[in-house]
């Protein structure tokens, strides 16, 4: 656009022959979108109804041209094998997961900075005061831990 200058005039017959062309598209698209989308509800009814019966959770699959029941058989095969396989995988980098945050925690504990959180050095501790315990059961227990 350096070479060429654009008059006054001929900018604005630009710019409508741009607005003429998307308002005639836009009404076209209008006018013919009840068409098209009762033609595609109408193609997905009939897809719907011409569908093999499906008695169980499986795919049911229609021999269509050159197709084989050995090559069906072999395509489902395949697709079980990659289930189980991604399955499998999904549940190994699970458990890598599971093992390398577990592995983190404990390498990043403080067990110096646990005992002042929770109040207590040892398990012993811990049974000692149990504050769910009985009164009655509650002397028993702390003779048994204490030794006498």
């Amino acid at each position: 656009m350096a070479g060429r200058k654009y008059t006054a005039s001929q900018f604005l017959e630009t710019v409508s022959l741009f607005w003429g062309s998307s308002v005639r598209a836009t009404k076209r698209f209008v006018k013919n979108l009840p068409v098209r989308i009762k033609g595609y509800i109408k193609r997905k009814i009939r897809e719907y109804k011409n569908r093999p019966p499906r008695k169980e959770i499986n795919k049911v699959y229609v021999l269509v041209g050159y197709t084989t029941k050995q090559q069906v058989d072999n395509k489902f095969n395949a697709e079980r094998h990659m289930i189980i396989l991604r399955r499998g995988l999904l549940i190994l980098i699970f458990v890598l997961l599971m093992f390398i945050s577990i592995s983190r925690f404990l390498d990043a504990m403080n067990y110096g900075q646990l005992s002042q959180i929770f109040g207590f050095d040892s398990v012993s501790d811990f049974l000692v005061n149990d504050p769910f315990e009985s009164p009655t059961s509650q002397t028993q227990s702390v003779n048994e831990y204490s030794g006498t």
